[in-house]
């Protein structure tokens, strides 16, 4: 798996020679890197030709590529698809999970959730860490009380002050909204590749959302998004820089608690996504292994 994170933002040319991206700009010196040393791609600029070739090659190589829109925002997302040697079995497996199944998974999800936002709080010195640990132990299967949304509300009035999460000309959202985006497509792309369907959720269901599972399996990952963005000095920024979103997308390399290990984020997504394909095949949601902020690891 590669680990190196590579963001294109000038007009160029992108092909593949030797199993090596090569990077031509319009101007300047061109430059080549080992596709196995990539894990994502990311194109900012709308001037930017490549072909075929190099996406098969991206796919061989399990390389994410992101697009962006006009305000340089990821859009959309290219990842490989239908590679995984027993596809057809899992994918059965995970529609015929049962709801009782699926209730007791996504009640360890917003559990993890909200662990990690008490510890996102700690962390930056916050309050009411304690109050949300107290709200993860009494999440029900299937979070029938919501704890989810109640544990939301205490929680952004504690990280961020004066802020409303729907409030689009706020920048904070605008560095949410990018790292989440990155996030998600790293998640699309672990749980495809342990051979899952992402329109089939555990918990999300809408009709017209093909990544239904990439929502629900995203959520522990968040607060790792939003202790970066939180830490970011954004107060006279209008718009994110390069330099802020090179920041929001370092926190791919961010170490996480895995199973008493510590991993990378993106490390932590693929093993996540297994672990959600052994829920469904061995039925029980013990199975089920989920990321954890911890104050002993280094941040960003």
């Amino acid at each position: 798996m590669g680990w190196r994170i590579v963001q294109i933002t000038k007009p160029c040319r992108l092909s593949v020679k030797n199993k090596q991206l090569s990077y031509e700009p319009v101007e300047g010196e061109g430059v080549t890197i080992p596709l196995e040393d990539i894990s994502v791609l990311i194109l900012e600029n709308r001037q930017i030709s490549l072909n075929n070739s190099l996406l098969s090659e991206l796919s061989e190589y399990d390389i994410v590529l992101f697009s962006c829109d006009f305000s340089h925002h990821p859009s959309g997302a290219f990842f490989p698809f239908h590679n995984h040697s027993r596809y057809s079995e899992i994918a059965w497996l995970q529609m015929e999970a049962s709801e009782p199944l699926k209730k007791r998974m996504w009640q360890d999800v917003v559990k993890a959730k909200i662990c990690n936002q008490a510890e996102t709080l700690d962390i930056l010195g916050k309050d009411n860490a304690g109050k949300l640990r107290e709200i993860s132990k009494q999440v029900q299967s299937g979070d029938a009380k919501n704890s989810e949304a109640f544990a939301a509300g205490i929680y952004w009035k504690s990280l961020f002050e004066n802020f409303n999460r729907s409030d689009e000309n706020d920048i904070r959202n605008s560095a949410l909204n990018y790292g989440y985006a990155i996030l998600r497509g790293c998640v699309a792309r672990s749980i495809v590749g342990a051979g899952l369907l992402p329109c089939f959720g555990i918990h999300h269901a809408n009709k017209l959302n093909q990544f239904n599972l990439v929502d629900d399996i995203i959520e522990p990952f968040r607060p790792f998004v939003d202790y970066q963005v939180q830490k970011l000095d954004l107060s006279e920024q209008t718009e994110l820089t390069p330099i802020l979103k090179n920041q929001l997308v370092s926190i791919l390399t961010q170490n996480c608690s895995f199973e008493d290990e510590e991993l990378g984020l993106l490390k932590a997504c693929e093993n996540t996504a297994l672990s959600v394909a052994k829920a469904f095949k061995n039925k029980d949601a013990k199975f089920l292994k989920l990321p954890l902020m911890k104050k002993s690891l280094s941040f960003l």
